[in-house]
């Protein structure tokens, strides 16, 4: 993963300038007041850093930036943009780009789209870290000393199995929790539903019998009706003169003959016959129907009551028959569970605990683990970051107990707070001065010596797959040029696998870049405008000499500082 341009236009001082990096560690320099800051502050822009329309160049309204990533390598940086429907093509490049207007609100765009300055505060922070004197965000964070200890004691599976073990846990607590409502819930209901499921049972619910019922009632109120128009239809069909069975055998008979010298008359025939036959199947009803009218008047009045009971139910419960029956059988299973609800309870307490214990023992291996490798990371730390002009630096880890009397374990005697992360508070403790007392690193260092601190600690750690582009603000500042030497040597060892830029005074610092650009001022018409400019060879030489000098930009330097920055980048490993 690396930045492969940057682009500004109208911040500042710049008109337009573009920064093309590489792999390795990129040098930037320049007189005091150049612009060399302006770098920096543009990445900020692209990391999700607070925008200001003040920084808008004089005569324009809108101001920009631009990064051009390629995010081969970094898995996770692809998987959030995944997540965030960005869509990356298969070349890998990501375009971040960040307006600033005067008027109105500025804009975000990822890879063409108007984009979220939340989203490019997540993916910018994944690509961009920046470090200067008045941006010591990361050793002051709460988690950074914790982070930086698993990270160089590689504790990845030891914190893979502590989250795992505290999602189980939570899974289990919120289990627990929703049987504990449900019973709760259905203690406070239980005499209702008891109530409701025996009303339905007693009434021994039958599907279909409520229609049955409107039958039946139809039929024993109207008997003398219906046996009267009974027998006035088998009348008609069977027995009358003419009836309608031997009117149909008539005409069956007169067609018969003449069936075959015609088709269409063969269908009429056919018609003929089915009619006869529905004539006898419908004579044949009537006469079971006239024979079942034997209806007891005091039925009636038992069917009447079983009628309105069930229309009472319907009204009461709103719902139809089926509904009836099925809110019965839910009932029962409500009431059947809810008697099992204490043992359920006790099952999932148990498994609660079972939970509780794998956890506590995730969290207690992640603290052994921390205890014992904390002295010697803090020991490779101390070697690492003395030589950076902090020769009384002393550095160590506090490892304690995420204390919290309703915590959900107990580890070492107390209840602890259980995170993904384990159970303990981690501190980076230093003393920078012999005889002062040591504080947290975030508080106690001064700007110069967090970054150096820093520095060291990223040498240290420097395990990452994902490795974002690494800017060091004026690292050196407070230094001379001997005791940036070892500054230069860890910058040089971290590029070694990432893109590291730097913005730096000393001469013995820009030497040990892989690639050295100078910001500079120029008068454009009537305006100042910033510029950046690769120089190498002999420019180089110039560049590196006026460092040591302190020379302008537009006045030589003596011969003797040239012959010296000749000498310091003949020595450098980078050339």
């Amino acid at each position: 993963m690396m930045l492969r341009e940057l682009r500004v236009a109208h911040l500042a001082l710049v008109d337009e300038v573009v920064l093309p990096l590489e792999p390795g560690l990129t040098m930037l320099t320049g007189e005091t007041g150049a612009g060399k800051s302006l770098i920096a502050g543009a990445l900020s822009l692209l990391g999700g850093g607070k925008a200001d329309a003040k920084l808008i160049r004089e005569g324009e309204d809108l101001a920009w930036v631009e990064g051009v990533f390629e995010l081969d390598g970094n898995d996770a940086a692809l998987a959030a943009c995944s997540a965030m429907g960005i869509r990356v093509g298969a070349d890998g490049v990501l375009v971040l780009r960040r307006e600033l207007r005067r008027e109105g609100r500025g804009r975000v765009l990822i890879n063409g789209l108007v984009s979220s300055q939340a989203m490019l505060e997540d993916i910018g922070g994944r690509l961009v870290a920046i470090q200067s004197q008045d941006q010591q965000r990361q050793l002051g964070r709460p988690a950074f000393a914790r982070e930086f200890l698993d990270a160089a004691l590689g504790l990845d599976a030891e914190l893979a199995a502590m989250r795992a073990a505290v999602a189980a846990h939570q899974a289990a607590a919120a289990k627990l929790a929703e049987r504990q409502r449900e019973a709760d819930f259905a203690r406070r209901q239980q005499e209702v539903w008891s109530f409701q499921h025996r009303e339905l049972s007693e009434m021994r619910l039958r599907e279909g019998e409520s229609e049955q019922l409107d039958e039946d009632l139809g039929v024993g109120r109207n008997a003398r009706g219906l046996l009267e128009a009974a027998a006035r239809a088998l009348e008609a069909l069977t027995e009358g003169q003419p009836a309608a069975r031997q009117l149909l055998g008539a005409a069956e008979k007169a067609l018969v003959p003449l069936e075959h010298a015609s088709a269409r008359l063969g269908a009429v025939v056919r018609l003929v016959r089915d009619a006869e036959a529905s004539v006898n199947e419908a004579a044949a009803d009537l006469q079971r129907f006239a024979d079942g009218l034997d209806v007891d008047p005091a039925r009636l009045d038992e069917w009447e009551e079983r009628r309105s009971q069930y229309q009472a139910l319907v009204r009461k419960y709103q719902r139809d028959v089926p509904g009836l029956i099925a809110l019965r059988d839910e009932l029962a299973l409500q009431l059947d569970r809810q008697r099992g609800a204490a043992d359920d309870v006790r099952a999932l307490e148990d498994g609660l605990k079972a939970a509780a214990a794998d956890a506590a023992r995730a969290a207690s291996l992640l603290r052994i683990r921390r205890r014992e490798g904390a002295p010697e990371v803090a020991r490779r730390a101390g070697e690492l970051i003395r030589p950076l002009a902090l020769p009384d630096l002393e550095l160590r880890f506090e490892i304690e107990p995420d204390l919290y009397a309703s915590g959900p374990v107990e580890l070492d005697g107390g209840r602890c707070r259980l995170t993904g992360n384990g159970a303990d508070v981690v501190r980076l403790r230093v003393r920078t001065n012999r005889g002062e007392a040591p504080g947290e690193v975030g508080t106690i260092a001064s700007g110069g010596e967090r970054s150096r601190i820093y520095l060291g600690l990223s040498v240290l750690a420097d395990r990452q797959a994902e490795r974002p582009l690494l800017l060091f603000d004026e690292i050196d500042a407070g230094l001379g040029m001997d005791n940036a030497r070892p500054v230069a040597e860890l910058l040089a060892r971290l590029a070694a696998n990432r893109q590291v830029l730097c913005i730096t005074h000393l001469a013995t610092v820009a030497v040990r870049g892989d690639r050295h650009w100078v910001v500079r001022k120029a008068i454009r018409g009537r305006r100042t405008v910033l510029s950046l400019d690769e120089v190498a060879a002999e420019s180089r030489v110039d560049e590196v000499a006026r460092l040591l000098g302190g020379t302008a930009a537009e006045a030589p330097p003596p011969v003797s500082q040239v012959a010296y920055a000749r000498e310091l980048l003949a020595r450098s490993p980078s050339i």
